[in-house]
């Protein structure tokens, strides 16, 4: 195959892997609330609306209907930031904790299919070439 038709063959290849539905489940879910609370969980303090809209990648307004969402649940709590009173820290709940997990595990079962499928060496080579991807240039204003 020629090589400008392989790039063509990749372009077609992935948007036809990232618009399959379970994968448009878990694009959603990462830049909504489950990617709040994921990244809640992995932070070790309070977090203002202002870092998870630039760690997200979410426009200012969707992000408060998240978080508006997520506090009505009982998954997060919203507090005046001690030292500039102007802002709102965002802190994880018990509820909070436990939504995280039970959706990080509907996600993994999800995914089992497709290792069932590969195989663990398939399923180790795939990953090692999306970690590749990802270095990818342009890719940087992503991992920020």
């Amino acid at each position: 195959m020629r090589e400008e038709n392989l790039g063509e063959e990749l372009y077609s290849l992935l948007a036809e892997v990232l618009n399959r539905k379970e994968n448009r489940v878990v694009l959603d879910s990462i830049r909504g609330e489950y990617g709040v609370l994921r990244y809640l969980m992995y932070v070790e303090d309070q977090v203002s609306a202002g870092e998870l809209t630039t760690q997200l990648h979410v426009v200012p307004g969707r992000m408060t209907d998240i978080l508006n969402s997520l506090e009505n649940k009982g998954c997060i709590t919203r507090k005046k930031d001690e030292e500039d009173l102007r802002r709102l820290k965002v802190c994880i709940t018990e509820k909070g904790r436990e939504e995280e997990s039970k959706k990080r595990k509907s996600i993994r079962e999800e995914y089992q299919g497709m290792y069932e499928i590969l195989g663990e060496k398939d399923t180790q080579e795939l990953i090692r070439l999306l970690k590749i991807v990802l270095t990818y240039p342009g890719n940087e204003e992503q991992k920020n």
